[in-house]
């Protein structure tokens, strides 16, 4: 590669009376008249003026300075990212899948419903879960997803003054962010030095007005929460629900559930542990799963498998806290 030329920017390649193209004009005294006087540019834009292979060579160029599948381990940043196996993205391609309206009959997308529905018993048994819903799309949306679940249940309890969510302060900035959008008061508890949660400062903390607890394990310190089972009888105690954000959940795999530890709902972000498109790649996902209990209060539509072995969509729980999306979401 001639690094000379390439790393010049395009207004250095540019050369006066150079073009990349021959365009019509079609700037007529007409057309021009009907654009106000303030609007119109008094001098030319001073665009670079390249010939038509230096265009595509300077944006081949910075094509190739992006950081990405072909170029190197992580196609993006922060937050555990995972790489993303084209073959991933060639089978979310398939015609039988992409093609398909979301309005057709159950009868005639049998094999796409069970798809999804082993993907949801496979989340469940990875999260220790009882069901998951695939509808929200995003992390941070199956995060509002999630505590609008814990709303929903303490709601048709009738329980209505539990409206506090308490929040490490090592804690990823969705969780307040998303407490407070689903209407719910923040409130922050303290690390130990070593970045775990203070318990001793979480007891006082905890009366009949906390709706729920939102943790993070492995916490965003790196570090495993060891006093988790102690703090999830204490949350119960108090007859609040714990919530697991799934940021950090790649760890855990195969060793440890949050359900297990405690947790009563949780959400997975799929680009982070699995496998989705991601920054602008999209569509994204962030699967919501809920203990044995919880079940009916998770979104709408869900699929579910008929005893005959066949697979239907349900839209009829009287107490689901409704629609989070377009359909069955992403």
């Amino acid at each position: 590669m001639n690094k000379e030329y390439y790393g010049k920017l395009i207004y250095e390649l540019s050369r006066h009376g150079r073009r990349g193209a021959s365009l019509p004009d079609n700037a007529t005294p007409d057309a021009l008249a009907a654009i106000p006087s303030a609007l119109l540019r008094k001098n030319a834009p001073g665009l670079p003026e390249v010939d038509e292979p230096a265009v595509v060579r300077h944006y081949t160029n910075m094509s190739a300075n992006n950081f990405g599948v072909d170029t190197g381990f992580y196609p993006l940043g922060s937050c555990t990212m995972k790489y993303n196996p084209k073959i991933n993205e060639e089978i979310a391609g398939y015609s039988s899948f992409a093609d398909l309206h979301p309005l057709q009959p159950a009868s005639t997308v049998q094999g796409a419903l069970e798809a999804y529905w082993t993907l949801q018993k496979a989340l469940s048994e990875i999260g220790g879960m009882s069901e998951f819903t695939l509808n929200p799309f995003a992390g941070a949306h199956g995060e509002l997803t999630g505590l609008m679940v814990i709303r929903a249940y303490h709601e048709s309890r009738g329980d209505s003054k539990r409206v506090k969510v308490i929040v490490p302060d090592s804690a990823h900035g969705t969780n307040p962010a998303s407490a407070a959008v689903a209407g719910l008061k923040v409130v922050e508890v303290k690390s130990l030095p070593d970045g775990t949660v203070d318990i001793e400062a979480l007891r006082p903390l905890l009366d009949d007005t906390v709706a729920a607890m939102m943790m993070t394990n492995p916490n965003t310190a790196g570090m495993f929460e060891h006093g988790v089972k102690e703090i999830a009888e204490m949350v119960h105690e108090a007859g609040a629900l714990m919530y697991y954000d799934g940021a950090n959940l790649n760890p855990m795999l195969g060793i440890a559930r949050p359900g297990d530890m405690g947790f009563d709902v949780m959400h997975i972000n799929l680009h982070k542990t699995f496998s989705t498109p991601h920054g602008g790649g999209g569509p994204g996902s962030g699967p919501v799963g809920v203990r044995k209990g919880l079940e009916c209060f998770l979104p709408e539509p869900r699929v579910c498998r008929r005893d005959d072995g066949t697979f239907a969509i349900s839209d009829d729980s009287g107490e689901s806290l409704g629609s989070i999306s377009a359909t069955l979401g992403n």
